[in-house]
């Protein structure tokens, strides 16, 4: 069953939008839940203090299942020019990247388990 990504942040942290899933639309491609859970606007959050968001989408083809999530760090909203971009096939991989990217820029301590 495809269920929505428990993604813990840690208390300095703001969700803004969360739409990501753990579909693996390289492990078990369905054409409808392509089109229903992978798109460019997935999960994002933001570290106030920081000035930092962090945004993740799925970018490609939902028909040819040919894509990618990416994680793009975000500073002072410069989107022409992310800080840093993260490619990734896997949505498990992406989370278990979410969660150590939180670990580095929380000023707080952050227990994700």
């Amino acid at each position: 069953m495809i269920a929505i990504q428990a993604v813990s942040i840690p208390e300095d942290c703001r969700i803004l939008h969360h739409d990501f899933y753990d579909y693996e639309p390289n492990e078990s491609f369905d054409l409808l839940n392509n089109v229903k859970y992978l798109n460019e606007n997935l999960f994002q959050c933001v570290f106030p203090e920081q000035h930092l968001k962090i945004d993740v989408g799925w970018y490609g083809d939902v028909v040819k299942n040919e894509g990618e999530f990416r994680i793009q760090i975000i500073v002072n909203e410069n989107w022409e020019h992310p800080f840093n971009v993260i490619y990734s096939k896997s949505a498990n991989e992406v989370k278990g990247l979410l969660l150590n990217i939180f670990k580095y820029y929380s000023s707080q301590e952050f227990d994700a388990s």
